[in-house]
């Protein structure tokens, strides 16, 4: 029987069998008349969305809710679910699975959060949301052989298999049109060209992979008899298959057409970029040629706003976080910093804060190396180092364009910080991110740089740290007794604590064991005790006193939190933030 499996913040994972009778409906919002009534989450509707049975299968619609109903980023109205389809509905993460449960259905009680409804409508066929369903979380015993799928021999198989691969779009690659460097449509929806046909469908089969599975990559490697192509999914490596000389080299040729790069010169780095438009989806490509041993290898970086969180609401801040950062985009002066290494989701972070602005009412400038996604009403400035238009020297010329908000790609000297936190001090708001460990290394790197304590200690509002760490997959996870070594790492956080979640890996993941990633977030406020230190001792050791006193949440403990929950593993809170 179908059911709908859905992951909760305070209620763990649940599944809700849907029924096979046509004509069946589920709804879903905060009323408790609904037959899925989640009360714990404040972004869904009192009626939010439905879920009916027709012929042709199950279908979701939104109904008029506040925020929308999320599907691969974007709010949808109404859409036919296919197998392990995903949506959002406020915060709460829904999976449509087409197949029997794993576990046996037992009746639970009302509780708070999700509630059971007696409606006589859905049961066995007619009665089947009068129940909710946990999964089967009892820990494994520590020497029990764990079931592990096996990576080495899986890989998607064929640039085909790319079609049906990650999760249902839309369109299919018959509706995706080219748009070349300069912006013109050279490949439209529907349109084949006899002499490029073949490598015209290769090349719109990678881009549909991209869109279903949320690739953030894709490399086409020369060998020495052949090429290799690979995507880069949330963040791991994962092969497609191997591609024929020939045929990879004509797909090359057709890229560098798309991005104005001259086709005779092999054994430079080359960089263009393009576009590609489908139904309700725009997504833009940065690419790039470098020489290697065999051949040109080509990477194209994935620059689609479908798979990337657009409001401060989709990072999935704790509420506290949220508020903060809402209100001091609202303000008119201070600044705004969002730290973290390269590939955390920094700017990510930054253009949702960015779009919390209104820029009918205040002017927006933004300096950025590059521009990496368009934002309406908003001036957008791109780094040229190379005729002198440097971040610094941008920013100074901003400041004559009478700007209420500059954001700023990134702080990389004195100069630029300098002019930033100035700017800050009269009059803008100022959104910027910077390269520093944690919150507290941000404070030291500014004073690295050269700023002054009184500059840093006046100007600075919010320092946001973030990691992105993998989410277990749905699918395959599964609970197994934690060990003394995980409990000691978990201290205070981990107490009572018997089972961690771990991977395992499926075709549904790849075989990577995880699905999708989520941002692990510190925030620091600068407050009145800690504007005192930075002005006249600041060490760690005072300034960690000081954030004692307010509400903070660790990088660690934050990551600790999301393994409770069971949507990572420890190995990855290792991995990306460390233990120790």
């Amino acid at each position: 029987m179908p059911y709908l499996q859905l992951y909760t913040r305070t209620q763990g994972t649940k599944q809700v069998p849907l029924g096979n009778a046509t004509g069946v409906k589920v709804t879903i919002g905060r009323h408790s008349s609904n037959q899925i009534s989640i009360i714990d989450d404040d972004l869904i509707s009192r009626f939010h969305c439905e879920i009916q049975r027709t012929e042709e299968g199950y279908v979701l619609q939104d109904l008029d809710s506040r925020n929308g109903t999320t599907m691969a980023g974007m709010q949808i109205v109404r859409v036919a679910l296919q197998p392990s389809s995903e949506f959002f509905v406020g915060r709460t993460r829904c999976v449509f699975i087409d197949t029997v449960p794993l576990h046996p259905v037992v009746p639970q009680p009302e509780s708070e959060g999700i509630v059971e409804d007696s409606s006589p409508s859905l049961g066995d066929d007619n009665h089947a949301a009068d129940f909710m369903l946990n999964l089967d979380t009892s820990p494994l015993d520590s020497d029990e052989a764990h079931p592990v799928f096996d990576t080495s021999q899986y890989r998607i198989g064929s640039i085909d298999a790319l079609a049906t691969s990650g999760h249902h779009v839309p369109f299919d690659i018959a509706q995706i049109g080219l748009v070349n460097t300069r912006g013109q449509t050279v490949h439209a929806a529907e349109e084949y060209d006899s002499d490029t046909t073949s490598t015209l469908r290769t090349l719109r089969l990678m881009l549909l992979g991209c869109f279903r599975c949320g690739a953030s990559d894709v490399h086409i490697e020369p060998k020495r008899n052949n090429y290799l192509a690979r995507l880069r999914i949330n963040g791991a490596m994962v092969e497609i298959c191997e591609l024929d000389s020939e045929a990879a080299k004509r797909l090359l040729s057709l890229i560098k057409v798309l991005c104005d790069i001259d086709m005779t010169k092999k054994a430079i780095v080359q960089e263009g970029h393009f576009s590609a438009k489908a139904p309700g989806r725009r997504a833009d490509y940065r690419v790039s040629f470098t020489p290697a041993m065999f051949g040109q290898k080509l990477v194209i970086r994935v620059l689609d706003p479908g798979n990337a969180p657009q409001t401060l609401r989709d990072l999935d801040l704790a509420d506290w976080m949220h508020l903060k950062i809402r209100n001091t985009v609202k303000q008119d002066t201070g600044m705004l910093l969002v730290t973290g290494p390269t590939g955390s989701g920094k700017t990510t972070t930054l253009y949702a804060g960015l779009r919390q602005i209104d820029a009918k009412l205040r002017n927006v400038l933004t300096i950025e190396d590059p521009v990496e996604y368009e934002v309406s009403g908003v001036t957008q400035i791109p780094v040229d180092e190379d005729r002198g238009a440097s971040f610094h020297s941008l920013l100074r010329s901003c400041l004559r364009q009478d700007p209420d908000v500059i954001v700023l790609g990134e702080i990389r000297d004195r100069d630029t910080a300098t002019t930033a936190m100035q700017a800050a001090t009269t009059g803008h708001l100022v959104l910027s991110t910077i390269h520093a460990k944690d919150t507290i290394g941000t404070v030291f790197r500014l004073l690295d740089l050269g700023c002054e304590p009184y500059l840093v200690a006046s100007t600075l509002n919010l320092v946001l740290a973030q990691r992105l760490v993998r989410r277990l997959c749905p699918q395959c996870k599964r609970s197994k007794k934690a060990t003394p070594e995980q409990i000691r790492q978990l201290g205070k956080t981990g107490e009572g604590v018997s089972g961690l979640h771990v991977p395992v890996g499926c075709p549904q993941c790849f075989g990577t064991g995880y699905s999708g990633r989520q941002g692990v977030f510190e925030l620091l406020a600068a407050t009145d005790k800690l504007r005192d230190v930075i002005l006249n001792n600041p060490n760690i050791a005072n300034i960690k006193k000081v954030i004692e006193l307010s509400v903070f949440t660790s990088l660690r403990e934050a990551g600790f939190n999301l393994v409770l929950d069971g949507l990572t593993s420890m190995d990855e809170i290792a991995r990306v933030i460390g233990l120790e």
